[in-house]
């Protein structure tokens, strides 16, 4: 599920420009307060909200126009009071309800404002149809997506360029991966949602722009995390497709990364 938040703010709140930390603990909190049905479904997945084990989604960058950057102090000021936000769970439909309320009363508490901390309430929202996804497809990534070299260690030497001539067997490696432990470590192919003779295929469109997010204490160990800016085509079975569209691409999209669009032009 996808759902697009309208945040209200004070004119005049100061932000980070890295501020993927303090959503994704957001989203946590937000979670850590579920009642027992969306508690009990995430324990079936086999997780636990408590101890932020669940890691199923990945979240747009705000739209915060308008606004002033402040390139010395690293910071925003918004000139508005509204901000925008598109948040992505791998998880059923039917909860959407619950967690929109559970988002509605759980303000996110983001930079300043006059000297205290500022707030962002949920406003508006709007839950975005079902993607319309097939074997192959044509993204935008909205947020950086970073993969690693699944032949080195998780380092920032081993973060692969989206032209690399092996990052396709990393792409998929890691979207596998993490699929699988979404299904608890079960046989993709005996679930009958991953035939290992499938000819999955990426290609990148045009050229990907870097990113380095630098980010606050983390359950990772990440004070900072590269990613990249790109559009690409990838054919891959649907139920892999639809994971990665919902959970995200790549490594760690639970911190920001790897939240893509379908590309429409």
């Amino acid at each position: 599920m996808r759902i697009q938040f309208s945040l209200s703010c004070q004119k005049g709140t100061v932000i980070p420009i890295n501020y993927q930390s303090e959503i994704s603990n957001w989203i946590f909190t937000v979670l850590s307060k579920a009642g027992s049905e969306l508690t009990q479904h995430i324990q079936r997945l086999g997780f636990d909200v408590g101890t932020r084990t669940f890691r199923l989604f990945t979240f747009s960058p705000l739209a915060i126009y308008p606004y002033e950057m402040d390139q010395v102090r690293q910071e925003f000021k918004l000139l508005g009071q509204q901000v925008k936000l598109t948040v992505s769970f791998y998880l059923d439909p039917s909860l959407e309800y619950q967690l929109i309320q559970l988002f509605r009363h759980t303000p996110l508490e983001l930079g300043t404002l006059e000297g205290g901390p500022g707030l962002f309430h949920v406003k508006h929202w709007q839950v975005t149809s079902r993607a319309p996804l097939k074997e192959t497809m044509q993204f935008r990534a909205l947020s950086p997506i970073s993969v690693t070299n699944v032949e080195s260690g998780k380092g920032s030497s081993a973060i692969l360029l989206p032209d690399s001539e092996t990052y396709d067997i990393s792409f998929f490696n890691h979207a596998v991966r993490r699929f699988k432990a979404a299904m608890q470590y079960r046989s993709l192919a005996s679930l009958n949602l991953l035939d290992p003779s499938f000819p999955m295929h990426y290609r990148l469109l045009g050229q990907a722009k870097s990113r380095l997010i630098h980010l606050k204490a983390n359950m990772d160990g990440l004070s900072q995390l590269r990613g990249f800016i790109y559009e690409f085509e990838v054919n891959m079975p649907v139920p892999l497709m639809e994971f990665c569209y919902y959970a995200g691409f790549g490594e760690y999209p639970h911190l920001g990364f790897g939240c893509v669009e379908i590309k429409t032009t």
